[in-house]
């Protein structure tokens, strides 16, 4: 028998890990008086609070129910909880530097480096578990991306608190010390930039851009070509979340293309398709009495009656009150 474990399960195992574990390092920082073991037990703190918001996060996504006011129901919420992810590694990793710079300026010693050697070791296999079981839900997916960057930098935090410790623990010149605040800021520096294109990943999306490697120029002009379709204007294409794009776009047609005007709807949907694009909403326009595509190609070309920039003027046009409130250009 298979047993397959869901994203929420696996998110609620790395938590309980990271809680065990933080509680452990900062009990054994306090003991020994180690400030790099509170300092890396407070880093898994900030990771707890990243990984409580991935897991609501996806907890909301997958619910049914949703505030009347959120049309759309919670298909962002994975999104908005993988930017606050990526935000918080960023800010965390230049406070990580800020306190490194400040342990260059004042020295701290650090007592029992056997025993940090010892917790930096098992916070890595934990952590190594952890970013193995994460990565097995799904790689691609921007809210599980921001977890695994959350522990993948715990283990490197790891490795930088055991690499500190084995050069206090078996080197005896004066400036061994200095190990600690030097591995730290290479961890800070290594956060930062990991951090970076999961908000720029998450960012652009919230900004409502156009999936990547859809060009609005193309789209316009596939649909342009469709028979009975004069002009295309008002094409908007973006992502509501990782997976899923919308259009909407203002179509103008001939007088004689009306009646036929689902067989038209269909079409223009199968090209919107074909980019990956599967919900959409299209606003009619009806042209002049006899203007066919081609008379708008002449008048382009010639240069005289209406510019292409006029043909592709909205017919459904808004009052001047609400100019500055719309979305036309």
């Amino acid at each position: 028998m298979v047993f397959r474990i869901s994203r929420a399960q696996r998110l609620m195992v790395v938590v309980g890990i990271s809680s065990v574990f933080f509680v452990a390092e900062i009990s054994v920082g306090f003991y020994t008086h180690s400030l790099a073991l509170v300092a890396d037990a407070f880093h898994y703190l900030n990771d707890l609070v990243g990984f409580i918001v991935a897991l609501v996060a996806l907890k909301v996504s997958e619910t049914d129910d949703s505030p009347k006011a959120l049309s759309f129901g919670w298909q962002r919420a994975q999104l908005l909880g993988a930017f606050f992810n990526g935000v918080l590694l960023f800010a965390l990793g230049i406070s990580i530097f800020l306190q490194a710079i400040e342990r260059f300026v004042a020295i701290q010693r650090v007592e029992n480096p056997k025993l940090m050697f010892i917790m930096g070791a098992i916070g890595l296999v934990l952590n190594l578990v952890s970013a193995t079981f994460l990565h097995a839900s799904n790689g691609h997916d921007l809210g599980m991306l921001g977890v695994l960057l959350h522990v993948i930098g715990d283990a490197a935090n790891n490795l930088g608190v055991m690499a500190a410790a084995l050069v206090i623990w078996l080197t005896h010149y004066g400036g061994r010390f200095y190990a600690d605040p030097g591995t730290s800021m290479g961890i800070a520096v290594m956060i930062m930039l990991s951090s970076v294109p999961l908000v720029r990943r998450c960012g652009i999306i919230l900004l409502e851009s156009a999936p990547s490697g859809v060009d609005l120029e193309d789209v316009k002009h596939d649909l342009e070509k469709i028979p009975g379709v004069l002009s295309i204007h008002e094409l908007h294409i973006w992502r509501l979340n990782q997976h899923k794009a919308l259009a909407s776009v203002h179509v103008m047609v001939s007088d004689y293309s009306v009646p036929n005007f689902l067989r038209l709807t269909k079409t223009i949907n199968e090209c919107f398709h074909a980019y990956g694009i599967h919900s959409t909403t299209l606003q009619p326009e009806l042209a002049r009495p006899g203007t066919t595509t081609a008379d708008m190609q002449i008048t382009e070309v010639e240069g005289f009656g209406e510019s292409k920039e006029a043909s592709e003027k909205c017919q459904v046009a808004c009052g001047t009150l609400c100019e500055e409130l719309t979305c036309c250009g």
